[in-house]
């Protein structure tokens, strides 16, 4: 990876939440529209201290109730801007819906807990809780590109994540 600038920017908080929120607001929705309901209950806030690294803006609180942006994110070309919202709401489904997902040859597999016992939803619910961070990420990517019907790849300086250009995420990336 080559020099990741650190991105400043002179937009109030304000400022930056009211343009981010519509890009949030339409990534939500996809993921509503596609049977994530519980995504209804994530929240958007814009916060300084989420740049704590020149390619980190934004993140999603464990809960998968919070999505928290910094707002160096709005200097990102916008497909930058809608590929990280795309990931950070994979990231709230994944939290809201424990153990339902898996990593799969083909994608992300989605499990329903009706169609298997109630011992073998406690094993999923266990080895989910256990999963190291590259599977996290991998795993909000490919719900991510599930919704959006495109895979993600990640570009630039930076290797952040676009629905336009790039690589599968490379192991390790932080």
């Amino acid at each position: 990876m080559s020099a990741c600038p650190k991105l400043a920017t002179e937009l109030t908080l304000d400022e930056a939440y009211g343009i981010l929120l519509p890009f949030f607001a339409v990534a939500r929705e996809r993921f509503i529209a596609a049977g994530f309901t519980l995504l209804r209950k994530v929240e958007f806030f814009v916060a300084p201290e989420i740049h704590d690294s020149p390619r980190h803006f934004a993140a999603c609180a464990e809960t998968g109730k919070k999505i928290l942006c910094a707002p160096e994110l709005i200097e990102l070309p916008s497909p930058y801007v809608v590929g990280i919202l795309f990931h950070e709401c994979g990231h709230a489904a994944d939290f809201l819906y424990p153990g339902e997902f898996a990593l799969g040859r083909s994608g992300v597999i989605r499990r329903q807990r009706d169609a298997v016992s109630e011992g073998q939803w406690v094993r999923w619910q266990k080895s989910w809780s256990t999963r190291d961070a590259d599977v996290v990420e991998q795993t909000a990517d490919r719900i991510a590109e599930s919704v959006h019907g495109e895979p993600i790849g990640y570009a630039g300086p930076c290797l952040l994540q676009n629905f336009r250009t790039g690589e599968a995420r490379p192991q390790g990336l932080r």
